[in-house]
């Protein structure tokens, strides 16, 4: 609060002071609690609207993040992941945690491109990657026939076949979502109605997401 007070004025008098601005951000970044107040957040922004950088942006990300600002959020944290000098770790890492909060946040499009770029860029984001692809295709909504409107529960349970693969550690989370999702299979009589059957190859298009997976009917 001291410090709030103290700086507060200043800014307001001079916000364009890099100099003053710097100091904000140096003295209330190193102090306990002082983060959480516009103050900080003010600075921090025209601190990096002048010197942008990755780590800025990141910074920025997580501010906006702890205020439920999840929009802006993820406009930060992509524009982090716009500088050429990230190295390729901390480009998946970022891309990994994009993919989690773009989730959390409602946006399924978002977190879907950032897992499949996460597990790209490294193997060992594979299990958490394909965790949340899985999640997403599980909790699409399709149209079209009773096979077309479930078909995207068998993708689901491909992905969560291959997160627990890569990532033993995810087992019990994809066998939980595994036993949720399988009874939304077609049963088998209602497959046959339309040419369907165990074991057949199916292409299945939804929410703008493709896979080709594989036709399974409940036992």
């Amino acid at each position: 609060d001291n410090l709030i007070a103290l700086f507060t004025p200043r800014y307001e008098a001079d916000p364009d002071n890099i100099d003053l601005v710097t100091n904000i951000v140096k003295m209330m970044g190193n102090t306990e609690g002082c983060q959480n107040n516009d103050l900080f957040l003010k600075a921090v922004t025209k601190m990096h609207a002048n010197e942008p950088s990755a780590a800025s942006a990141y910074y920025l990300y997580k501010l906006h993040a702890a205020k439920d600002e999840n929009t802006t959020a993820v406009n930060y944290l992509e524009e982090a992941l716009k500088f050429d000098d990230l190295d390729v770790q901390t480009k998946a890492n970022y891309q990994l945690e994009l993919a989690a909060f773009a989730l959390k946040s409602g946006m399924n499009a978002k977190a879907f491109a950032a897992a499949q770029r996460a597990a790209e860029l490294d193997p060992a984001n594979q299990g958490k990657a394909y965790y949340i692809i899985g999640t997403i295709w599980g909790s699409v909504r399709c149209g079209g026939n009773e096979v077309e409107r479930r078909a995207n529960y068998w993708v689901a349970v491909d992905y969560l076949q291959k997160a627990k693969n890569a990532d033993a550690s995810l087992t019990a989370d994809c066998n939980r979502l595994i036993g949720s999702y399988s009874v939304y299979y077609p049963q088998k009589a209602e497959a046959f109605m339309y040419d369907v059957v165990d074991g057949q190859s199916y292409s299945v298009n939804c929410g703008g997401m493709h896979a080709t997976t594989t036709v399974r009917t409940q036992k």
